[in-house]
């Protein structure tokens, strides 16, 4: 696991900061969680630091960081966590919305992206009913005071469930997740495929066997759309594949990291 405590340090971003946790030397990779989880979503990556600086930080409105939840404004807040360019960027999931958003704003800053179970609502078709989130049910839970209720029932959903060895990480960061970002202003980031097809980086799209039908759809499609793109898909993983699958993730993005700076 992570050594947090010896490399935890708090940003300051403006209106609120950035609980960031960071570990090993090297090329920088900035890795943002999905929904409902935090900086421990890369805990089983630790192996990395051996190799690279991971940054990881709890996203506005997640974790310990108390910048306010708003997705139209994340991609820079990204700007905040690295000192230098030629970084690699990872997103998981609503992560990887936010590292999309952030690779079209700041292209000249990256050497890589690499995009785990990645949603394109606006681009590829979506008529997969396992994939579908009620966040406005979610969030009016959150508001009559069923916030245990809500995670209890987004703790049973297919985008959540993972290895029997990694269900109590998923736990502990379900459990600590307060729901403020549901009761937040309503923010979106719009992908279009044009976006992807402007993307000038190498962009690695990952998605796990078992992740739904419409996000394995996706990562083909970021695969086949971005000019330097590719997708792989990890077997015996869901849609949390780095915590399914940890040994093949590590590797598919180390061997990515090192195909950027030989």
């Amino acid at each position: 696991m992570l050594k947090e405590a010896a490399a935890a340090r708090v940003i300051d971003v403006g209106d609120g900061t950035l609980h960031v946790a960071a570990a090993g030397n090297g090329r920088e990779i900035v890795m943002l969680h999905g929904w409902t989880l935090d900086h421990r979503s890369w805990a089983l990556q630790a192996p990395l630091a051996a190799a690279m600086r991971l940054v990881m930080p709890d996203r506005r409105g997640f974790g310990r960081s108390s910048a306010p939840a708003d997705l139209a404004r994340e991609w820079q807040d990204v700007d905040h966590l690295v000192a230098h360019d030629c970084f690699v960027l990872v997103g998981l999931s609503q992560g990887a919305s936010v590292a999309l958003d952030y690779a079209r704003h700041r292209p000249d800053r990256l050497a890589g992206l690499v995009l785990v179970g990645a949603p394109l609502h606006d681009v590829v078709r979506h008529d997969d009913a396992d994939d579908a989130l009620p966040r406005s049910r979610y969030a009016a839970m959150i508001a009559h005071g069923q916030l245990a209720a809500m995670k209890a029932e987004w703790g049973g959903h297919s985008l959540t469930r993972t290895a029997p060895d990694a269900q109590p990480l998923l736990a502990a960061m379900l459990d600590s997740y307060d729901g403020r970002d549901l009761l937040a202003s309503p923010s979106t980031i719009a992908i279009t495929d044009t976006d992807i097809a402007g993307l000038p980086m190498p962009v690695l799209a990952i998605a796990g066997a078992q992740d739904t039908p419409w996000r394995r759809r996706v990562a083909a499609f970021i695969g086949v759309t971005a000019p330097n793109g590719q997708a792989v898909t990890i077997k015996g993983a869901g849609h949390l594949c780095n915590l399914d699958q940890p040994a093949r993730f590590n590797a598919l993005l180390q061997d990515f990291t090192r195909s950027l700076f030989h």
